[in-house]
């Protein structure tokens, strides 16, 4: 009797562990906040995403003059944005987000206190 209620628990613990994984997607969250943070204005972290046709019109548009690529930048650090399948982007962190936002005002205090 013991043996098949650890069987059960065993089986019960692989189907969350593989829920999990379900309900995060494919793309990290790591590549995609630095490819966002470089090369933002040219939408390349929406092409790794998947969303092709906004990542051409951020292209030409330089990442909406700045505004679209600021709005994907706070969702980005802020665990909202998803990828083209809705589903969240892989191995979040938090503090990681706070060092990158930290140093994004920190590179833009000092890039508009020189002009």
């Amino acid at each position: 009797m013991t043996m098949y209620s650890d069987q059960l628990a065993a089986q019960e613990q692989q189907q969350k562990l593989q829920k999990s994984k379900i309900e995060a997607g494919e793309k990290s969250w790591l590549a995609t906040t630095l490819l966002a943070a470089i090369l933002g204005p040219f939408g390349v972290h929406r092409f790794y995403t998947g969303y092709t046709i906004i990542g051409i019109l951020q292209l030409l548009t330089l990442g909406g003059c700045g505004i679209w690529l600021l709005i994907d930048y706070i969702m980005l650090l802020a665990n909202k944005y998803k990828d083209k399948d809705g589903l969240p982007l892989d191995k979040y962190n938090g503090i990681t987000a706070f060092v990158l936002l930290v140093l994004s005002i920190f590179g833009a205090v000092i890039i508009l206190g020189s002009e």
